[in-house]
């Protein structure tokens, strides 16, 4: 495990841009997107320092600190579609206050054993959903993390806004992150979806995207 709470703080602060002056008119980016947009701005105002000559001080990209880690307890998938569904892990996410340890990513994630009967559809339901599974579990003060993964890098959803309104990510100690999904997540996502019989030992596993443990 890998990074720098300073920088988690960043990037989940980033996770949601309002795109009109409408409060319910909210784009929401992954971490991956925002990273890539971050990476073309500053190769833009490189070009344009270098093209003036200036003889100044160059734009400096701010480096992206991978985190190894992809899940916490509660995690929501939106896929293609915008609907919404959930599967739940033992295994909450450690955050690390530390200014060591820069992590040199991109990681491929944790194999978790995911199966198609974990992944939930909650996409009529998620306020209800959120209260009964979510809410109700969190104790107070606790640290808790929400992980979104999306099959787009930009979304808006009503439903991840009443997520959003509910879990209230402004409160102490409670954080939302949004990211990609995982390889794994699409695959057994697609398995639930079709209804077909799913084993994982015939899935050709993307090394680079999924870690299975040998």
């Amino acid at each position: 495990m890998k990074k720098i709470i300073f920088i988690l703080f960043v990037i989940l602060g980033s996770c949601k841009e309002a795109k009109h002056t409408d409060e319910k008119d909210v784009t929401y980016y992954t971490t991956e997107a925002i990273q890539e947009k971050n990476e073309r701005e500053y190769l833009v105002k490189l070009k344009e320092f270098r093209d003036k000559d200036s003889g100044g001080i160059e734009p400096v990209l701010i480096p992206y600190f991978y985190d190894d880690q992809f899940y916490s307890n509660h995690n929501f998938i939106i896929d293609s579609l915008n609907n919404i569904y959930y599967h739940y892990r033992l295994e909450s996410y450690i955050s690390v206050i530390c200014a060591t340890g820069l992590a040199e990513g991109p990681f491929p994630a944790p194999y978790i054993q995911l199966q198609p009967e974990r992944i939930i559809d909650v996409t009529d339901n998620i306020e209800t959903f959120l209260k009964s599974r979510v809410m109700d579990s969190i104790k107070n003060e606790e640290e808790t993390y929400i992980f979104i993964g999306s099959q787009k890098d930009s979304f808006q959803s009503p439903a991840i806004d009443k997520l959003f309104l509910n879990f209230n990510p402004d409160y102490r100690n409670r954080f939302i992150l949004c990211r990609r999904t995982t390889e794994e997540e699409n695959i057994v996502l697609q398995y639930k979806k079709s209804g077909e019989p799913y084993n994982p030992d015939t899935i050709k596993w993307n090394p680079d995207l999924t870690a299975i443990q040998k």
